[in-house]
């Protein structure tokens, strides 16, 4: 009897694992079933006009806003004044396309309030086309499109402490829904800086000795805001509408007090103040029509728009010189209220010629600019000066264009890299796989 079961456990044995190892190799055919190539861009691309820093996924945007985003890319560099430079030179700064109202230290700010999370790339463009407004190199900040419906946001609040606090905080918020994006971005910043220093200076030849002391206080409290409303028309047509505001008041103090003496004998006592203080207000508005054909890289750009800068400024200087003789009191004071109008109108057209690589670009423009600057000073140093003046100007500017342009050589690149990942499918059984296989050229 147990001659006859042993056989018969054996068979029924072999036909369960033929029939389990059958299951396996069809769980496994069932698993591989979906294949997505994931194609990245490169970190850094160059093109014939500019070089684009890709920064999507890039991980020093974590933490980050634009502005320090802005700091630590290459072949830009910011100047003591806060101003952004391309290679050493000045530059124009547009946001997705767009010139931005904001310059220097309320550019600075304004880009302080932008999540680096937005950024999606960062073009500096050296040799930018007739489009742009600008003598010399053009930096594009594009920030990512939001695709997810419904509001997002954040809010951010710091302090710093540096002899007096001050403080800083931005709000951001998005909200799209269907065809319709709103973006609105907000600003507060309340600074103050405070910086003292003294020096001794001697002459040992005479026995000249120059000491003294100074202190300067700086204050600023500047709100900014901007909003832009994007409607898709269709996914070739869009129209939409920006505005931006900022404001600046600041004020700097200075004063500083010194003493000469030659051989031990006072030759005279100073004491001297400066105050400045500066109201400042930008505000810009930008209505846009982008048609955008993807497929045939057709873009047709209209922008009608005004800008407006105005800076009310207020400096007074005095200085008072005394001497074991006499008492002299030197002072100025100067009043200047700028306005600076500006009314355009621009026509961009750009699209591809042939299958060579040559682009073609037609458009036009309209300038209409006020600009009025008043000075007046008083004080008893207004000798040969005239107490009064106002600058004034107007001018209208209109102007088209065509260009063409195209590459004749090419960088050769050896290495191209993209990734090839299948899919985890999950079969009737419960099991699953994961594959990820990477190849280079």
């Amino acid at each position: 009897m147990k001659k006859i079961l042993a056989p018969v456990a054996l068979l029924i044995g072999t036909l369960a694992f033929s029939q389990a190892e059958k299951d396996t190799i069809e769980s496994k055919v069932k698993e591989i079933e979906e294949v997505t190539f994931v194609a990245r861009k490169p970190t850094v691309e160059s093109k014939v006009d500019r070089t684009v820093f890709n920064v999507a996924n890039s991980s020093i945007l974590a933490g980050n806003t634009t502005w320090d985003v802005l700091r630590m890319t290459p072949l830009l560099s910011v100047d003591s004044n806060d101003a952004l430079k391309a290679e050493g030179e000045s530059v124009t700064v547009y946001i997705n396309d767009r010139k931005s109202v904001f310059t220097g230290k309320e550019l600075k700010e304004y880009l302080q309030t932008i999540p680096a999370d937005n950024l999606m790339k960062i073009e500096v463009i050296t040799s930018p086309s007739s489009r742009y407004e600008a003598t010399g190199s053009v930096i594009n900040i594009v920030l990512k499109k939001r695709d997810d419906e419904g509001m997002k946001g954040s809010i951010t609040f710091n302090n710093r402490q540096n002899t007096q606090n001050s403080q800083y905080t931005n709000l951001n918020l998005n909200y799209h829904k269907k065809n319709f994006t709103q973006t609105l971005v907000g600003s507060y910043s309340d600074n103050t800086w405070v910086q003292r220093n003294s020096f001794l200076n001697t002459v040992y030849d005479n026995n000249v000795v120059t000491e003294g002391t100074t202190k300067n206080i700086y204050k600023g409290k500047n709100p900014s805001i901007s909003s832009t409303s994007e409607y898709e028309l269709n996914e070739k047509n869009t129209i939409g509408v920006i505005l931006e505001a900022y404001q600046g008041k600041r004020s700097n103090t200075s004063e500083a007090n010194g003493s000469r003496s030659e051989n031990n004998q006072l030759s005279y006592l100073y004491d001297q103040n400066q105050n400045s203080s500066t109201l400042g207000r930008n505000f810009g508005t930008n209505v846009f029509y982008k048609y955008y054909d993807k497929e045939k890289n057709r873009i047709l750009d209209v922008n009608l728009g005004t800008n407006y800068d105005g800076e009310d400024d207020h400096s007074y200087f005095i200085k008072n010189e005394v001497y074991p003789s006499k008492t002299e009191i030197r002072e100025i004071g100067v009043l200047s209220d700028v306005e600076n109008r500006n009314y355009y109108l621009k026509v961009d057209y750009t699209q591809p010629l042939g299958k060579s690589g040559g682009n073609f670009e037609v458009g036009g423009k309209m300038d209409f600019n006020n600009n009025v600057i008043p000075n007046q000073l008083y004080g008893n140093q207004l000798t040969g000066l005239s107490t009064g003046d106002t600058f004034r100007y107007e001018d209208n500017i209109s102007s088209v264009y065509a260009n063409y342009s195209k590459t004749f050589f090419k960088k050769i690149r050896n290495k191209n890299r993209f990734a090839l990942r299948i899919h985890r499918l999950q079969n009737s059984s419960g099991c699953s796989r994961n594959f990820t296989k990477r190849f280079l050229w």
